[in-house]
C-alpha cells in the first residue's frame, strides 16, 4: 500500500451524489472533501487509516520513552492530536 496516492478532490454534492464512487476510489487515492473550495474532510481505504493510527501510536509511545521524566505524561495525551482545538 503506496501512502503517497495522488489527491482526488470532491465538493461535498458531488461527493453525495457520487458516494459509490468516491468509496471505491479512496481504495487507490486519497479523496478531499471541499466545502466553499476548501478542504473539510479526507476519505481513505480502512486499511491505510488502521496503519496510519497504529504507526501514530508507536510513535507516541517513542515519544513517551524519549521523555524520560514521568511527571511530563500527565501533559500528553495522544488525542489530543485529534481534537478540534488548534
Amino acid at each position: 500500500m503506496n501512502l503517497k496516492n495522488k489527491n482526488v478532490y470532491y465538493s461535498i454534492a458531488e461527493a453525495k451524489a457520487k458516494f459509490s464512487k468516491v468509496i471505491d476510489e479512496s481504495r487507490e487515492n486519497n479523496v478531499i472533501i471541499t466545502k466553499n473550495g476548501k478542504p473539510v474532510s479526507v476519505i481513505i481505504d480502512f486499511d491505510k487509516f488502521e496503519k496510519i493510527v497504529n504507526f501514530l501510536e508507536n510513535v507516541w509511545e517513542l515519544y513517551l520513552l524519549e521523555i524520560g521524566d514521568p511527571s511530563k505524561f500527565k501533559d500528553l495525551n495522544i488525542n489530543d492530536l485529534f481534537s478540534d482545538n488548534d
